[in-house]
């Protein structure tokens, strides 16, 4: 491999971890542990720290009682040095898709399915623009969706298999991980100012809503993780204007159904 490949990828990389700590909106404490401080999530548009993405039109998506326009993304390969793009989606205009999923006729006109890589399907509004997605060759991947005046987020993050990179924000929402983070030199995530509201209706899975201080929006979400063998982490957040907050139920209902 190339060197200037090889210190893209660490770039790359080491931006991925920057972005991870974008989607939680951390301010820095010091070396072992972060306080959460909620802040909108701001897009760089920096060439640089993204991968060369090409969002396609995959046709339809059949749930239970509607279609719903799908669009894929394509990444530059984090796996290989050839030129051909990463997908880890179909195409829904050669290959039926189907997901059992139930969306009133008036939302399904609304909404479209983006297949980001390494993260799935997420639901989003049909004019939200595709800011970035990205995935690391361990399988790292994080994505953010903008409103058209870019006022509006929903950002995605998924650990995939390394565990450094998901028990650490994991311990915000599950502060039973802290000792084992700490443990294994990961540091933790504490919210002292009490921003997070709650609620866990399982062990490994989290709820969770906050007001960004100053600013009109207000961020619903859902965290979860698995620690049978590799420790893995995924979060979803949805910061809405307050005459939009309708629009977060079915995104992360969506969200759960299909992870």
């Amino acid at each position: 491999m190339k060197l200037q490949k090889i210190i893209k990828r660490k770039t790359l990389a080491n931006h991925m971890i920057a972005s991870m700590c974008v989607l939680l909106s951390i301010g820095y404490a010091h070396a072992g542990s972060d306080i959460f401080k909620p802040t909108f999530p701001q897009y760089d548009p920096s060439p640089n720290i993204h991968y060369a993405m090409k969002i396609e039109n995959i046709g339809m998506v059949q749930l239970k009682r509607n279609k719903v326009t799908a669009v894929g993304v394509a990444i530059a390969n984090p796996f290989s040095d050839d030129e051909k793009y990463y997908r880890d989606y179909d195409d829904c205009k050669v290959k039926s898709c189907k997901l059992n999923f139930d969306l009133s006729e008036s939302l399904s006109s609304k909404f479209k399915i983006v297949y980001f890589p390494g993260i799935g399907e997420i639901l989003a509004p049909k004019d939200w623009k595709i800011m970035n997605a990205d995935m690391g060759p361990s399988g790292v991947a994080s994505a953010m969706l903008m409103s058209p005046k870019q006022d509006e987020t929903i950002t995605v993050y998924n650990s995939s298999i390394c565990a450094g990179c998901g028990m650490r924000p994991a311990t915000l929402y599950f502060p039973n991980l802290t000792k084992e983070s700490v443990k294994n030199e990961y540091g933790y995530v504490s919210d002292p100012h009490k921003y997070l509201t709650i609620v866990r209706p399982r062990k490994n899975l989290a709820y969770f809503s906050y007001q960004i201080p100053n600013y009109p929006n207000k961020t619903h979400g859902i965290a979860y993780y698995y620690s049978d063998g590799d420790f893995n982490f995924q979060e979803i957040q949805v910061t809405l204007k307050p005459q939009n907050q309708a629009l977060a139920t079915p995104i992360l209902n969506f969200y759960q159904a299909t992870h």
